[in-house]
């Protein structure tokens, strides 16, 4: 008898140890995975996992519409499902249970989430990192994103981009984008060739045969 309440002792006592440590890691996360707007998993360049958090405080959601908030306009269509609110990024490294909140926080940011505009650019070859793009319209002809990646556990940014088309894969950490110019009806078209281990990139104009027709084609690589 003396033995099995000594035993039941112990076992008492190694739950009351693991517990409240358990409920004190999920105390200390930032926020529950449950409260973010968007969630992605980014891959480093080495294939290490990250889920990555996009959650708001103060937020306020509508459907586009001509009559009341949100307003259609170039960067809202009509029933288009809008988010606004004040937002920050926050990782989680997979197998972990710690949420890390990052620096990069929006104010008064609109996230039109039948657009996605807050996307990701999966990689398609080894040594090539994820991308995240938090992007917002500019005008008719220009979406404005910041670019993102992990980079030592961190997620660091790369660049502000400006086009009129999302990017494209052409090669292993090099992407192409276009833009449209509505004085001159003409498109320009940029390679992006991106350097993960020191964060750098180099941008090169470049003017392809028959725009049009690589327009017409232009593939969908971002989620």
């Amino acid at each position: 008898m003396k033995r099995v309440l000594k035993t039941a002792i112990i076992m008492f006592g190694l739950l009351a140890i693991a517990f409240p440590f358990s409920s004190t890691v999920e105390a200390a996360n930032p926020i529950k995975p449950s409260q973010s707007r968007v969630t992605h998993t980014l891959k480093d360049m080495n294939g290490v996992s990250y889920k990555v958090y996009f959650a708001g405080v103060r937020e306020k959601k509508g459907y586009g519409s001509y009559d009341h908030w949100p307003y259609a306009w170039a960067g809202v269509n009509e029933g288009d499902l809008v988010y606004e609110g004040n937002y920050t990024l926050y990782t989680h490294k997979v197998g972990t249970s710690h949420i890390k909140k990052s620096r990069f926080y929006f104010q008064d940011y609109t996230l039109n989430a039948t657009r996605k505009m807050v996307h990701v650019y999966p990689s398609s070859v080894k040594g090539q990192p994820d991308i995240l793009a938090a992007a917002e319209t500019g005008s008719s002809n220009v979406e404005e994103a910041q670019w993102y990646y992990m980079k030592n556990g961190e997620l660091t940014k790369i660049i502000d981009a400006a086009y009129t088309q999302r990017a494209k894969r052409i090669s292993k950490n090099e992407f192409q984008v276009a833009s449209y110019d509505n004085s001159d009806g003409t498109w320009y078209f940029h390679d992006l060739v991106f350097n993960p281990k020191n964060n750098t990139w180099e941008d090169y104009d470049v003017a392809p045969k028959n725009p049009s027709q690589v327009i017409k084609n232009w593939p969908k690589h971002w989620q």
